[in-house]
């Protein structure tokens, strides 16, 4: 091609030196720059931490066309000899980093406008798997903020570049080690398969200032996809779905929560030796204003709010196998909040849309029997186990709101004094209008009755308990109670029969003198009596070690219930 015009010339004069250019500063990426760029950096890195720490890698690479950095085999490790002279000068940090990675991308780094203008702008940081453990010792002379000189981020930069720009920081797959030294036997916190994106990084001369930045970030969002943990038996996995933490909206959410036993409901009894199965699965899961500056090196959860979207408590005992017997003196829920580890203060829980079911296989009648609470709405307040939130308020309330075998309106109320040594608590409530005989479905299959008639009017109930006894009242108004007392047919006996006889009640068959003494002299027809004397039943109930918290409210509940339609006592 013949160059006949001055524009032509001008325009491959240019191209030309654009391409040599791009040419010389390839070959200085691939050949010069490791050299140069390593030196810089380990020593860069050496004097601003004061030498405590040493920066290597196996190899770096620049391909200046796109702008792309890539790191490999990254060492951030401390000198614990220059530690050591640092704590004897009363200098050191609390905190040790140990950090390991395989691979730092960087995308979007021009050389050209950091030598003439000292501005870094980058697009994206990719840091691959990295392994990060920090070591924490609070240091007494750290206490006081004057007493160390600290240089802010801006300082450590600010001999190599006016202002540094990140669009992007992503951390994918990190190994995460918190380990608190300041124990006996220390505390490790490990989070794996952790992601990280930090957005629109700066640091300039102003960033310190800055009230739209946080941790001169816009944001800092930490996601984990699943996260599978067994419990202590081996029993149950403990299973979290899509946790994202926003560290500027002080928000975390999750979006489910299993306890998932490893066994089936008719297999679990027999694999644990007696053990109750418990399954429980929480929904959007968000925990709001939560103070990030207690997680660490704390060890504490503050927050104002937590919500539970929607989900349910299945509890389920096989009769077939004998329940295992353990002291459960010190189980009460406010008793095991005070043993959890980690340090709890929330404000203000709410639950919606929960369902909770006790049931019972019976190995005779071989059915199922249940109870349930349906459409569960409630709060709980001031769920700590913090000791100084508990000077202030002793007293986690929590009231709830459900229907009873989805039919009667159920109000609950609760407290419990969190710090004392014998558990104290007291429970009140009223059970609505509902139709008695949907009460069967757990009472024809685990007492062998069935009630042909009932309307319960309400029940009110108020308890007061501890770890040795419960005492307190419920009255129960009711009408038209009937009950029918059954027993479980033996078919090879009825086999032998040329003609059975037609049940109404399936497998069991209707016993006529028990049912016709108890609903003639036993169970009274109303409360109020027909002479319109109310019976109040008084609780008065001595608690079996064995027996949980939920056993011990039901047995009291029992005892005003059995005296109310019976007008005896019930030990």
């Amino acid at each position: 091609m013949k160059i006949r015009h001055r524009w032509q010339k001008i325009t491959i004069g240019i191209i030309s030196s654009i391409l040599i250019l791009l040419i010389i500063l390839t070959i200085v990426g691939f050949f010069f720059l490791k050299p140069i760029v390593t030196s810089r950096i380990e020593k860069g890195v050496q004097k601003a931490t004061n030498h405590l720490y040493r920066i290597s890698f196996s190899d770096i690479t620049y391909n200046p066309t796109l702008g792309n950095i890539v790191i490999s085999d990254v060492n951030f490790l401390p000198d614990t000899l220059i530690y050591q002279r640092l704590h004897d000068v009363k200098k050191a940090p609390d905190d040790l980093l140990k950090i390991h990675v395989p691979t730092v991308k960087f995308t979007g780094v021009y050389p050209l406008s950091v030598i003439f203008t000292k501005i870094l702008d980058m697009g994206t940081v990719n840091i691959d798997k990295p392994t990060i453990t920090v070591l924490h010792k609070s240091q007494p002379y750290n206490k006081t903020i004057d007493s160390v000189e600290r240089k802010t981020p801006y300082q450590l930069i600010s001999k190599f570049v006016k202002s540094l720009q990140i669009d992007r920081v992503l951390l994918n797959d990190v190994d995460f080690t918190y380990e608190n030294l300041e124990f006996k036997k220390p505390k490790k916190n490990v989070i794996q398969n952790l992601n990280i994106e930090i957005t629109n990084v700066l640091l300039d001369s102003l960033s310190d200032k800055s009230k739209q930045k946080i941790y001169y970030a816009d944001d800092y969002t930490f996601m984990i996809k699943n996260i599978a943990l067994p419990d202590k038996n081996q029993l149950n996995d403990n299973l979290f779905r899509n946790i994202v933490f926003s560290l500027r909206n002080r928000q975390l959410k999750v979006d489910e929560y299993h306890l998932k036993p490893r066994a089936d409901v008719m297999n679990f009894a027999k694999m644990s030796g007696g053990r109750d199965r418990a399954e429980v699965l929480f929904q959007n899961i968000i925990i709001k204003d939560i103070q990030p500056e207690m997680l660490f090196p704390d060890n504490k959860l503050y927050a104002h709010t937590m919500n539970v979207g929607g989900g349910f408590v299945k509890v389920f005992n096989d009769k077939r196998y004998p329940r295992m017997k353990r002291n459960k003196v010190g189980e009460y829920p406010h008793q095991l909040l005070k043993k959890i580890d980690l340090k709890l203060n929330i404000n203000t829980i709410n639950i919606s849309n929960v369902r909770v079911t006790y049931s019972e296989f019976d190995p005779e009648a071989k059915l199922t029997g249940f109870i349930s609470f349906d459409r569960i709405t409630g709060k709980i307040f001031n769920a700590t186990n913090d000791s100084l939130p508990l000077l202030k308020n002793p007293i986690c309330k929590a009231q709830f709101h459900t229907y009873f075998m989805n039919k009667g309106n159920l109000d609950v109320y609760f407290a419990f004094n969190t710090p004392s040594p014998k558990g104290d608590f007291t429970v009140e409530g009223q059970l609505g209008n509902f139709e008695g005989t949907s009460i069967n479905k757990i009472t024809i299959a685990l007492a062998k009755v069935s009630l042909q008639s009932l309307q319960v009017n309400k029940y009110v109930f108020k308890l007061k308990g501890d770890d040795n006894r419960v005492t307190g009242t419920g009255t129960l108004y009711y009408e038209n109670l009937k009950a029918t007392l059954l027993k479980v047919v033996d078919k090879n006996l009825e086999e032998q029969k040329e003609k059975p006889r037609k049940r109404l009640f399936g497998i069991f068959k209707r016993k006529p003198l028990p049912t016709f003494i108890v609903n003639n002299l036993i169970l009274k027809d109303s409360n109020p009596r027909k002479s319109g004397k109310l019976v109040t039943g008084n609780v008065n109930l001595t608690r079996v070690p064995e027996k949980s918290f939920w056993g011990t409210v039901w047995g009291g509940l029992g005892q005003s219930l059995f005296q109310c339609v019976t007008g005896a006592v019930k030990d």
